[in-house]
């Protein structure tokens, strides 16, 4: 009854005609509707196998490709951490081998420093030991001319004192008793 009372409103309004026009645009046939209706689904099935399936499968494989470089790089990380370990390990045992040599170095300088100190010392016992024994022998060579010298001068001056010729023999005994008696003294 309310759909009577509303088509008595609008055929007294004049808007009947144009409200059915209208209607009629927006809601067609139902075969047409039925056909719009079979192409969307046709349209929707051969956009899904052609495009959604095949950019699924890319996004897919884009997916497992990013997923292999992330694992990949992570791999790669871990080796060089690896590599970096080692090569510090590698440069560690360097530096100790370094500190060892130049250990063995200084060790080995030192012992030479020591051993040429121990034979400079040596040398220069040596040497010392020889001048005191040229100054010992020159001592006693010049002691031995001193002698020689004042027994001479003695000599001479007991001539002049005796003024005689006294022979050889008493003048060597003389000169002996003589020397006796100053190294007594």
């Amino acid at each position: 009854m309310e759909i009577n009372v509303i088509d008595k409103v609008l055929h007294e309004t004049g808007l009947k005609g144009e409200l059915q026009e209208k209607i009629q645009k927006i809601f067609p046939s139902i075969p047409l509707m039925i056909a719009t209706l079979i192409s969307l689904i046709l349209i929707i099935v051969i956009l899904y196998f052609l495009a959604y399936k095949p950019v699924k499968k890319a996004i897919k494989a884009r997916q497992e490709y990013i997923q292999a470089n992330i694992d990949q790089a992570k791999s790669l990380h871990q080796e060089m951490q690896q590599k970096l370990e080692e090569s510090n390990q590698t440069l560690a045992k360097a530096h100790q081998e370094a500190d060892k040599i130049v250990q063995e170095g200084i060790n080995h300088s030192n012992k030479i420093v020591l051993s040429y100190t121990a034979l400079a010392r040596s040398k220069s016992k040596t040497i010392l030991e020889e001048a005191r024994r040229d100054v010992e022998k020159q001592k006693q060579e010049f002691f031995e001319e001193s002698k020689n010298y004042i027994v001479d001068a003695a000599s001479e001056l007991s001539k002049k004192i005796l003024k005689k010729s006294v022979d050889e023999k008493v003048q060597s005994a003389m000169i002996d008793e003589f020397l006796k008696e100053e190294s007594n003294k």
